[in-house]
């Protein structure tokens, strides 16, 4: 076994071509800055120096002083103070959109409190990817895919400087991509850049969406390990992950049979598809719809010859072939193109439901039915499914294809809500009858509890107590307070409790504080306010002086009177 060559010295450590002007060319870096900072300059006028702000625009160069601004900002912001633009006539502060007083650039506004990382400087990165041949001695060349970082760094004088690093490099080999590493991911998501090449031995696609590609020539691929990638018609599909691509070619290279027949853009869906799902973190694609074991484009594609070429001339999509092949391995008989076009106007997935629950010798009628109704399969499957549980005759085509199906179908949705409706409120009328007979058979001990509780009733300080009345009272308390007193009306009636209601004397009939009293121990239990609050000061100090109060009362024994 050859052994693993070490390309880090033989990868170049910075880019022979100019990247920066590309980069530029394609749109990169076209954010203008305008960097301020608190200065002070001398008035003639004045005869002395005042307070201005200086202001450094990074498309133009030029350096103005304008008026300083207080601005609402938050007490410990970076930057505490803003200007006044005079060519938009308004306050700017760090961070807004506006332009240039001297060059009307649009620009964004920068104070120099929010520059303090990477050396007090704004930063911003790009990547530019590079192809390249490698020479390597004694065997073929290899193909290079090297990513260079561009970083763009504006320091607190609006002064620029460039620098470029390496990112990534990917050396296509024989039977493998190997892969190289420029910079170490850091926690939190950010990146250490480290300026050289170092070798992993593990493949993983780092590289994920190609961003800017150097212009280069296809010729280049021939004599190097890469020949046949056609990696070139890839790139002319859109295809942007050109490493999952290579990763792909150099494990499957019957792929290249695909992109000859200008079924690039199935196999760039294919990759952006299962990059998506991160279902293959290795970066190495599966693609298990296609036939890796056959070499020829149908074949691998599972269609015949005339199924292919229907597949070329029309441009299907990967979700077109899925529901052609669907419908074909039912057993059912697609007509192209017509049945296609057809079969577009529903989701894979809701195909998928059709043939699996539905008789497939309606499967085109319904499809028809669907789609001139505008309609999804799972309203008229909901439909179906609650007109046979009315025991309506779906034999009848009215009645099975109703002329509306949205208004079919939410009629039946809302005989069921009133069936719904009529059921709970007999149940609500039944439950009220139980608790209207569960209250009258309470009526007597609510009495009888009142009365040997009324001891306890007492006023002072402005505050008044007394004991619950009868249920309705304590229900109504509840309502009142939101909270649930009522709950404890069984155990008030049956004396394993006490309930006391607190009002103020100026208005005795409106609920104010409930109180729970053990009789026993003589302690409360709890007392609350609206909403489950706390005791107020006030109502603290009156239940200290009640309690105190009925704890001196002499016991006084209770006699239930002969009858």
């Amino acid at each position: 076994m050859a052994e693993q060559i070490n390309y880090e010295r033989l990868l170049p450590k910075l880019p022979e071509e100019d990247i920066v002007g590309f980069a530029r060319e394609q749109g990169a870096f076209r954010t203008n800055y305008l960097i301020y900072r608190h200065d002070k300059v001398y008035n003639p006028m004045q005869f002395q120096r005042v307070e201005t702000v200086r202001v450094t625009c990074t498309c133009c160069g030029t350096t103005c002083y304008m008026d300083k601004h207080p601005v609402n900002c938050p007490q410990y912001a970076r930057a505490p103070f803003g200007w006044w633009n005079s060519d938009t006539k308004e306050a700017v502060i760090s961070g807004d959109q506006t332009v240039c007083p001297c060059c009307g650039c649009a620009a964004k506004t920068v104070h120099i409190g929010e520059m303090r990382s990477y050396n007090g400087e704004i930063v911003e990165d790009e990547w530019v990817s590079v192809l390249k041949r490698l020479p390597v001695e004694g065997e073929r060349d290899r193909l290079v895919l090297l990513d260079w970082c561009i970083r763009r760094c504006i320091s607190k004088d609006g002064q620029t400087r460039w620098e470029i690093w390496p990112f990534t490099a990917w050396v296509v080999e024989e039977k493998k991509v190997v892969r190289l590493m420029g910079f170490l991911k850091n926690i939190g998501g950010s990146f250490s850049l480290f300026g050289e090449w170092k070798q992993r031995k593990q493949f993983r696609d780092d590289y994920d969406q190609m961003r800017y590609l150097m212009p280069w020539d296809p010729a280049m691929l021939e004599g190097t390990t890469a020949e046949n990638c056609k990696l070139d018609l890839y790139i002319k599909a859109e295809g942007k992950r050109l490493v999952r691509y290579l990763a792909l070619w150099r494990r499957r290279p019957a792929v290249e049979n695909l992109l000859v027949q200008n079924c690039g853009h199935l196999v760039r869906d294919w990759i952006d598809k299962e990059a998506q799902s991160g279902s293959d973190r290795s970066g190495v694609p599966k693609i298990p719809e296609v036939n890796w074991k056959e070499k020829r484009p149908a074949r691998m594609l599972g269609l015949n010859m005339e199924e292919f070429q229907r597949l070329r001339q029309d441009d299907w999509s990967t979700a077109d072939l899925d529901r052609y092949r669907l419908a074909r391995d039912a057993g059912l008989t697609v007509r192209l193109p017509t049945d296609m076009e057809l079969l577009r106007t529903a989701e894979i997935y809701n195909i998928n439901r059709m043939l699996e629950e539905h008789p497939k010798a309606e499967f085109w009628r319904t499809l028809r039915y669907l789609n001139r109704q505008k309609a999804d399969w799972s309203a008229l499957r909901d439909y179906w499914r609650m007109a046979e549980q009315d025991g309506m005759d779906l034999t009848d085509n009215l009645v099975r294809w109703p002329r509306n199906l949205n208004a079919a179908h939410q009629r039946q949705i809302n005989e069921r809500q009133a069936i719904r409706e009529r059921e709970n409120a007999e149940q609500e009328r039944i439950l009220a009858l139980r608790r209207a007979k569960e209250r009258e058979a309470r009526r007597e001990s609510f009495v009888q509890r009142t009365a040997e509780l009324e001891r306890y009733a007492c006023e002072m300080d402005g505050l008044l107590i007394r004991p619950c009345a009868d249920e309705n009272e304590l229900i109504a308390e509840g309502k009142a307070l939101h909270h649930c007193v009522a709950n404890y009306a069984q155990d008030h009636a049956e004396g394993k409790t006490a309930i006391f209601f607190i009002r103020k004397t100026s208005a005795p009939d409106e609920p104010f504080y409930t109180l729970e009293f053990d009789e026993k121990s003589k302690v409360v239990r709890q007392n609350r306010g609206l909403r489950n609050c706390d005791r107020t000061e006030e109502v603290v100090a009156f239940e200290a002086a009640w309690l105190d109060w009925v704890r001196s009362m002499k016991r006084v024994k209770v006699c239930a009177k002969s009858a």
